[in-house]
């Protein structure tokens, strides 16, 4: 029976992606319909490509929801179809038949399950990114299934979700080639992901050019660093030029999947990303700034990283603490690493006259070259790995000065496709510090995190006049709240055992 149940690290990240669809739904049914513009807007697009037909910004919208926000214009019509495709037959039919409060509770559930995808993803993402340590994968689900942000997102009709699953998994993909190297499977699998993520998204842009580069280095088959891994049949023919031929693959397959898209916003907008700044200068007083007034904005910087504010507006500096003490931990566990490495380098060398006999004999035996060049393989995956996040972040970070310099705004949601890539390194700092201290480090950090999911959720009056959901939305809402407590168990247990590269 036990070969049937997921490994423990396994089973951390699905229950924590079961809490994130849960805690998504509670948020999702609890929220009055179509509360924002923005909403409406989405939830326009996925009903007119059930109609068969994509939107037009000057066109409006062409639904009128008896409830809700309407914008002026359709102003998401810039984004490409990927999510509207996974939710119109959810939503069409329902709008179609008169149930316009059942549609947009679908379509909010359906993001509810994206955002379990999101977790999954992350988790994955985290094994590929430190496979010795497969704590860090666990926790990092952790950490983007307690994200508010995300939350908040998965109980609304949002197009952001498809973006971050498909982020994780190129972070995946990435990490994956530099550890092990090519495979024919890897690199379909890359032209896959970065195909969909240009559907998604256009920031996804930056996700594909990380794949690629990341193809490009990739390890050789013979020096994989994966434990237990082997050279896949053609692997050698992606060790040489193959390597060109796979990033051709990650790099072209997006423009064949979703370059019609972006040469359609040429053709509406001037623009590849279909943005419209006079209209948004005119009627939304935003306006275009240089980059070191962007740079030197107190809330630009508050706006895009406030991933973990929730609806604590006023009162909510603190939860700064719960992005920024993780990634505090997290350079310190490195620093304390390094520190650790170089002393057992010196110690090595100090008994090299001592053991010079014997290790003579383990290099004629071949041993000692062979577990030499290992651990340079590892440390230079190590350091690429590592260098592919922070380039991530910071093309982001850059994308969205510019996005914000031509007259856009900095919104917490955008930072939703590098949560994946922050979530990792959180989990580095969460588990970094031996068994006890990283447990109890993981639930401090993890409790408050989860209440300010529970501060959004309004469980009190009745939404759009229906107890039936209310009672839902609170029923759903214990539930998480179970699941979560199971989460923290599990989490506990996997980072008390005594395991072999659980931790270290």
């Amino acid at each position: 029976m036990r070969r049937f149940l997921p490994r423990l690290p396994t089973a951390v990240v699905i229950t924590a992606a079961v809490f994130a669809v849960l805690a998504s739904l509670a948020v999702g049914w609890s929220a009055a319909p179509l509360n924002t513009a923005d909403e409406t807007a989405h939830l326009d697009y996925a009903i007119g490509l059930w109609h068969g037909h994509l939107p037009v910004f000057e066109q409006g919208l062409a639904i009128r929801p008896p409830f809700g926000i309407v914008p002026p214009v359709q102003w998401v019509a810039q984004h490409p179809p990927l999510f509207y495709a996974l939710v119109a037959p959810v939503v069409g039919p329902l709008w179609d038949g008169g149930h316009p409060y059942a549609a947009v509770l679908a379509g909010r559930s359906v993001n509810a399950l994206l955002a379990g995808g999101a977790v999954l993803a992350t988790g994955f993402a985290g094994f590929r990114v430190v496979p010795r340590r497969p704590a860090v994968g666990a926790v990092a689900a952790i950490v983007i299934a307690c994200t508010s942000m995300l939350l908040l997102v998965g109980g609304a009709v949002y197009n952001d979700l498809p973006n971050t699953i498909l982020a994780a998994l190129a972070i995946a993909v990435g990490a994956t080639a530099l550890r092990r190297g090519l495979s024919t499977r890897l690199v379909v699998v890359a032209g896959v992901v970065t195909g969909l993520g240009m559907l998604s998204r256009a920031s996804f842009a930056v996700f594909v050019v990380a794949v690629v580069v990341a193809l490009v280095l990739a390890a050789r088959s013979g020096s994989r660093s994966a434990p237990g891994s082997r050279s896949a049949p053609g692997s050698r023919f992606w060790d040489g030029w193959g390597r060109l031929v796979a990033a051709a693959v990650a790099a072209l397959v997006p423009v064949l999947a979703a370059g019609w898209f972006y040469l359609r916003n040429i053709a509406l907008t001037g623009n590849a990303e279909g943005s419209h700044p006079e209209w948004a200068a005119e009627h939304l007083h935003r306006h275009t700034a240089s980059a070191s007034e962007v740079l030197t904005d107190h809330d630009f910087w508050t706006g895009l990283f406030s991933v973990f504010l929730g609806h604590l507006a006023e009162d909510g500096a603190w939860t700064w603490l719960l992005l920024l003490g993780p990634l505090a931990l997290a350079l310190a566990a490195a620093v304390v690493g390094v520190v650790r490495r170089a002393g057992r380098g010196s110690a090595g060398r100090g008994s090299a006259g001592r053991g010079s006999a014997a290790r003579g004999g383990a290099a004629r035996g071949g041993a000692t070259p062979a577990r030499a060049s290992s651990i340079r393989a590892d440390i230079r995956a190590d350091w690429l790995v590592a260098a592919m996040l922070a380039a991530v972040v910071l093309l982001v970070v850059v994308a969205q000065v510019r996005f914000t310099m031509s007259g856009g705004s900095a919104h917490a949601r955008y930072l939703l496709a590098v949560m994946p890539v922050l979530a990792i390194p959180m989990a580095i700092g969460l588990t970094g510090f031996g068994r006890i201290a990283s447990s109890v480090l993981t639930v401090v950090w993890t409790l408050p995190a989860a209440w300010v999911w529970f501060a959004i959720l309004d469980l009190q009056a009745p939404v759009a006049g229906s107890s039936a959901v209310l009672v839902v939305a609170r029923v759903v809402t214990v539930l998480a709240v179970v699941v979560l407590a199971l989460t923290l168990v599990l989490t506990v247990r996997l980072l008390t055992r005594k395991a072999p590269g659980v931790l270290r």
